[in-house]
């Protein structure tokens, strides 16, 4: 049955996310209606929350930090070999299914913002699961093109 209100989308998010031992937070902000972080049975940190300004939808987060030692061998890069690794970088991540955002600027970003909508009418623990499988894929998938590219991390 699908969910009706932000209440019900709230709670059906935290206790899918209980059940499977991926709750961590309640992280609610100024700019959401609710906002729960959990860690995957893969270790990946995200997020489940439903911003104000969005009205029956809730969203499945992760960003994925491109770090200063990778960040200097991109700055390092001549203009046409940084404009190659990005759009290389887009066009693979085009068909990993969530959406995404590099930021805060596009030439050079400093991390990637992964989301997967789901709209009440469809908010079950299965799409839920999919969404975490789908963003797990795109961030294993940037972080082998970027490590690829611009080196191993400092933390690796």
């Amino acid at each position: 049955m699908p969910v009706k209100t932000p209440e019900e989308a709230a709670s059906f998010v935290r206790k899918w996310m209980e059940d499977r031992n991926f709750f961590k937070n309640d992280l609610r902000k100024d700019g959401a209606l609710f906002s729960y972080e959990g860690i995957s049975g893969a270790g990946l940190a995200f997020a489940v929350q439903q911003p104000k300004d969005y009205l029956r939808v809730v969203g499945v987060t992760t960003r994925l930090i491109i770090d200063s030692k990778q960040q200097k061998a991109l700055a390092d890069l001549d203009a046409k070999e940084r404009d190659v690794f990005i759009k290389g970088l887009r066009s693979g991540l085009l068909f990993k299914g969530p959406a995404y955002v590099l930021g805060p600027k596009e030439g050079s970003p400093e991390w990637v913002l992964f989301i997967k909508e789901i709209s009440y009418d469809e908010l079950t623990e299965g799409r839920l699961m999919d969404a975490v499988d789908q963003i797990n894929r795109a961030v294993i998938f940037a972080s082998i093109i970027i490590t690829d590219n611009l080196g191993e991390s400092e933390g690796e």
